[in-house]
């Protein structure tokens, strides 16, 4: 009978003082606000992925038309300002899409 009623590793001893410490392994940051830290990476990687997918693609156009060479007046900065506006406004148009058809 004493064997059946002994506690296995999978049960928590709820008895009041019985509480111990997390480990420093089973704390997930080091400090109390260890996840603002954590949130601000995570929200740094996500812009920095999604300026590449918007800036990348004018850069890398307008890199390859200035190996071609520019009409005259034109520079690769105003280049990469057009390609970038572009992309804005396309993404811009998506999103309003998305949002207006969302009650339907």
């Amino acid at each position: 009978m004493a064997e059946r009623r002994s506690r296995g590793g999978a049960v928590r001893d709820l008895r009041p003082g019985s509480q111990r410490e997390p480990s420093a392994s089973k704390k997930p940051f080091l400090s109390p606000l260890g996840w603002l830290g954590a949130l601000a990476v995570n929200i740094a990687v996500v812009a920095l992925i999604g300026l590449g997918f918007v800036l990348l693609p004018p850069v890398l156009d307008c890199r390859e038309q200035s190996a071609r060479g520019f009409f005259a007046g034109d520079a690769f900065t105003a280049c990469v300002g057009r390609g970038f506006s572009a992309r804005s406004e396309e993404l811009d148009g998506r999103l309003r899409r998305m949002i207006l058809r969302s009650g339907q």
